[in-house]
C-alpha cells in the first residue's frame, strides 16, 4: 500500500484543525501557532495528494514476495464485478484473513489490504472460530 486514502488524510486534517482551534479558544497562543506547520502541511497533503510520500517497504509477513502475489490476486477478484463465483471469491478472501491473521497481522492491517472494516475482519475470524468450535459444520 503505496498511497494513503485521501479520506484519511481529511480526516487528519480535520483532527489537526480541531486540535489547533481548541488551543485558540483555550488562549494557548503558542501551542496554537505550533501547530500551524503541520496543519498547513496537512492541508496541502489534501489538496495534492499525489506528493504523498510512499510507505516504507514492508517487513514481516507484509514483505513476502508470496504474500504479496497471494495478495495481488485475492484484491483483483474483490474488485471484479460479483459473478456467480462471489461465494467462492469471498470464501477465499475470509480464508487470506485467517491465514494473516494466524500470521500475526492486526485486525487494522488486514482490513487496510482488504479494504474492509476491522469489524468485518473480526466478524470473519470470529465465525471462523466458532466454527472451529463446533467442528467446522453450521448449524
Amino acid at each position: 500500500m503505496t498511497n494513503i486514502p485521501k479520506v484519511s488524510l481529511e480526516d487528519s486534517l480535520y483532527v489537526l484543525q480541531l486540535a489547533r482551534e481548541t488551543a485558540l479558544a483555550q488562549n494557548r497562543q503558542a501551542q496554537a501557532k505550533r501547530m500551524m506547520p503541520v496543519v498547513d502541511e496537512m492541508r496541502s497533503l489534501v489538496t495534492n495528494p499525489a506528493q504523498t510520500a510512499s510507505i516504507p517497504p514492508s517487513s514481516g509477513v507484509m514483505g513476502q514476495s508470496d504474500f504479496k502475489t497471494l495478495l495481488n490476486v485475492t484484491q483483483s477478484r474483490v474488485n471484479q464485478a460479483p459473478t456467480v463465483d462471489s461465494t467462492a471469491a469471498v470464501m477465499d478472501r475470509n480464508r487470506l484473513i485467517g491465514a494473516m491473521s494466524e500470521a500475526n497481522m492486526s485486525d487494522v492491517d488486514i482490513a487496510r489490504q482488504f479494504s474492509i472494516t476491522r469489524e468485518e475482519v473480526q466478524l470473519v475470524l470470529n465465525v471462523q472460530q466458532k466454527n472451529k468450535v463446533y467442528g467446522g459444520g453450521l448449524r
